[in-house]
C-alpha cells in the first residue's frame, strides 16, 4: 500500500519533503493510483495527488537524459511553488479554491515582472507570482505528457522515441517556451540516448514490451490525464485566463 493513500491527509503529504524529491525513483504504480485520486474531483482538484502526480513524471526526463531533464526543470519548481501557496492560503481545499482567492484578490496576474505595472509595486505583492500562472505551466506540461502519449498510441512501435517526444514538445510546450528554452529542448533531445517506442514505454510505465496491455495501461492512463487536464482548463477557460502571461 502507498504511504500517501489516506486521502484524509493530503496536507500532511503536500508538507512533506520526502513527497517531492527527485532522488526517490520514478514509480508508475504510485503515480497511477495518484491520477486516481486526482480525477475522482477534477472541479476540485485535490492539491496533493495532482502536484505530485505532476512532479513525478518529471523523474523520467532525468532518466533519459541530464541535459534534457534541464529543460523541464522549471516544472519542478512550479510544482514546488504551487505546494507554498497552500502555506500562504491555508483555508483553500482544492487547487480551484486557490486560484479562485487570488481571482478575488485581484492578483491573479501577477508575475514577478509585471507587479508594478498593475498596481503592486510597493506593497506585499511586489514580487509576487500567481498560482494561477504557475499552474496554468503545470497543465501545459500534462497537456504535453497527453499528447506524447497519443501520439504513442498511434505508433507502430518502430518510430524513435527522441522523434515522439520532439514532435508533442513542437506543438505543446514548444510555442510557449521562449528561444533559449526551446533551444535547450531541442540539443538535448537532440544528443538523448533513447531507442524507439518500446523502450520509452518500458520507461513511463514499466512494461517488458509494447503490446495490446501495454496499450491498455497508456490508454487508462490517458483517460485519467484527461479528466485531470480537462478539470483544470475548463477553471481558466471559465475565469478567461488562458491566455495568462
Amino acid at each position: 500500500m502507498s504511504t500517501t493513500s489516506d486521502t484524509s491527509k493530503w496536507r500532511e503529504y503536500l508538507k512533506d519533503n520526502k513527497n517531492f524529491n527527485q532522488d526517490v525513483p520514478f514509480n508508475f504504480k504510485d503515480i497511477y493510483s495518484k491520477l486516481q485520486v486526482a480525477a475522482e474531483n477534477p472541479e476540485k482538484l485535490n492539491p496533493f495527488y495532482t502536484l505530485s502526480a505532476i512532479y513525478d513524471f518529471t523523474k523520467i526526463f532525468y532518466q533519459i537524459s541530464s541535459a534534457l531533464s534541464m529543460g523541464f526543470s522549471d516544472i519542478t519548481k512550479k510544482a514546488e511553488q504551487m505546494r507554498k501557496k497552500f502555506d500562504v492560503y491555508p483555508e483553500s481545499n482544492d487547487i480551484q479554491e486557490l486560484l479562485y482567492k487570488e481571482i478575488q484578490l485581484g492578483i491573479y496576474q501577477l508575475n514577478g515582472n509585471n507587479n508594478s505595472s498593475l498596481g503592486h509595486g510597493d506593497d506585499q505583492y511586489s514580487n509576487y507570482v500567481s498560482a494561477c500562472r504557475t499552474f496554468l505551466r503545470l497543465l501545459w506540461f500534462l497537456e504535453y505528457l497527453i499528447d506524447i502519449f497519443e501520439s504513442i498510441l498511434k505508433d507502430d512501435g518502430t518510430t524513435s522515441a527522441k522523434k515522439i517526444l520532439g514532435n508533442s514538445y513542437d506543438k505543446v510546450l514548444g510555442p510557449r517556451h521562449s528561444f533559449l528554452v526551446r533551444n535547450a529542448v531541442s540539443l538535448a533531445l537532440t544528443f538523448s540516448s533513447t531507442g524507439n517506442v518500446e523502450e520509452i514505454v518500458k520507461l513511463f510505465f514499466g512494461v517488458p514490451k509494447f503490446d495490446n496491455e501495454a496499450r491498455k495501461i497508456i490508454q487508462d492512463t490517458l483517460d485519467l490525464m484527461k479528466k485531470i487536464w480537462k478539470g483544470g482548463n475548463d477553471y481558466y477557460e471559465k475565469q478567461k485566463m488562458l491566455d495568462l502571461k
